[in-house]
């Protein structure tokens, strides 16, 4: 049978039982969706590699503990959750040092910066501004391009919740650049 066909039970099963194919298997299955979450807390793809490396971690921990016939994700996604709230003050302070660099090189021009800038800065006012499950929904479908199905999955809510939440978060967004695009015009 290929790994594809197991079923989630048999390959958490076999990776309880120190089966390092069925482990990979299973990290294999999770990891988009996961990188995906991850990315809901961080601001690069390194830091959200980060903190999905951690919480396989703490899965391969725990996973003895794990009862094989309950649903998987969401005990996997409230761990990479926890993991990642942990890792916010670390955070804060990694994105505070950032912003004390200087940027050094020649590249656009101070004028073509600003203007950078100010529409950078008014998309993440509204993008910090939403509530946090439109936030969410709105970064992994439309930023990440996860599906609707798999956003609910990771979520742990309805496929209409998320989409519910991505249309008003987009009605929100392009209440917020309508008079930068409008001014640029």
């Amino acid at each position: 049978m290929a790994s594809g066909e197991l079923s989630e039970r048999d390959v958490i099963r076999g990776a309880q039982a120190g089966d390092e194919r069925m482990y990979r298997e299973l990290v294999s299955r999770y990891v988009r969706p996961a990188l995906a979450v991850a990315w809901e807390f961080t601001d690069s793809l390194d830091d959200a590699e980060d903190l999905v490396q951690e919480a396989f971690r703490r899965v391969v921990d725990a996973l003895h503990r794990f009862e094989a016939g309950r649903p998987f994700a969401p005990w996997f996604f409230t761990i990479l959750r926890n993991v990642a709230r942990n890792r916010a003050g670390e955070r804060a302070l990694r994105l505070h040092a950032a912003l004390d660099e200087g940027v050094h090189d020649e590249g656009p021009t101070a004028e073509e910066v600003v203007e950078y800038l100010e529409l950078q800065a008014r998309v993440d006012v509204q993008l910090t501004s939403l509530p946090d499950m439109q936030r969410a929904c709105f970064r992994l479908c439309v930023l990440e391009g996860l599906s609707s199905r798999e956003v609910a999955e990771a979520l742990g809510v309805s496929d209409a919740t998320v989409r519910t939440h991505v249309y008003r978060a987009r009605q929100a967004m392009r209440k917020a650049i309508l008079p930068f695009v409008e001014e640029e015009r």
